[in-house]
């Protein structure tokens, strides 16, 4: 059986039970689970199902994603490595010195600082896996305080709204729950990162949204932008009638 062909069938299955276990995928196509893995990989990169835990689900069957659906950062930490190592390094050369940006919070960053390595610029941001990734060479670093979400690894609230607006920003580096194309939307699962994530836009001269192909087709319980209003929308994989203002990089 051709790759495409087996890509074709896992899609089917999944869609037609809602959600097919690794091990089953594999018997019924008659190929390694570590084949089977990786084709879910590429499959949810391009849009058309969602890998968890042992398997893959439908995403005709995700309705909408709300904070209590959504993963924590510990789970999401070690998924998709390489696609947001990618949108970091690409973050990065946008930084030039002296610039003050802000990093959001997800583990859509989690690489980013290393490649800021000897810029002298101010960062600002509410997570902690940034602080946690923070060394002298990478420049000024300033925390917005708030109430510390365990889930998020983020502060949030009116305390870091408040902070937030005593800063300007030459780039704010978004992520997001997912997007959707038809309606043109960004969305959150809940209320408060959404809230973060609109004020720093407005405090940006360039907003930009991070984001891996598996994102394209998610929504969210908030909407915090429409796609228009990003100066660039940064991802690893799209298909057809994406938005003018798309950044689709290529592999290295």
């Amino acid at each position: 059986m051709m790759a495409e062909e087996r890509l074709d069938r896992i899609e089917t299955m999944t869609n037609d039970k809602g959600y097919v276990s690794t091990k089953d995928l594999a018997a019924l196509l008659q190929v390694s689970e570590p084949t089977i893995r990786a084709d879910c990989r590429e499959l949810e990169k391009q849009g058309r199902i969602i890998r968890v835990h042992g398997g893959a689900k439908s995403r005709q069957t995700q309705g909408i994603l709300t904070r209590s659906l959504e993963k924590a950062m510990d789970d999401r930490q070690n998924v998709d490595e390489q696609e947001k190592d990618r949108l970091c390094r690409y973050a990065a050369s946008l930084v030039q010195e002296d610039d003050c940006i802000f990093i959001d919070g997800g583990t859509t960053f989690a690489t980013i600082l290393p490649y800021l390595k000897g810029k002298r610029i101010r960062i600002v941001t509410h997570s902690q896996i940034v602080v946690d990734s923070f060394r002298e060479d990478n420049g000024e670093l300033f925390v917005i305080g708030g109430s510390y979400s365990p889930q998020y690894k983020m502060n949030l609230g009116p305390i870091a709204l408040a902070q937030l607006e005593s800063f300007n920003f030459q780039y704010a580096f978004l992520s997001c729950a997912g997007i959707d194309l038809n309606r043109r939307k960004a969305y959150t699962a809940e209320l408060e990162t959404a809230e973060v994530k609109k004020k720093a836009m407005e405090l940006a001269e360039k907003s930009f949204l991070f984001i891996n192909g598996a994102k394209q087709h998610v929504k969210g319980f908030c909407s915090f932008a429409d796609l228009n209003a990003f100066d660039g929308i940064v991802t690893d994989a799209a298909g057809p009638d994406i938005p003018d203002n798309f950044i689709v990089l290529e592999e290295s």
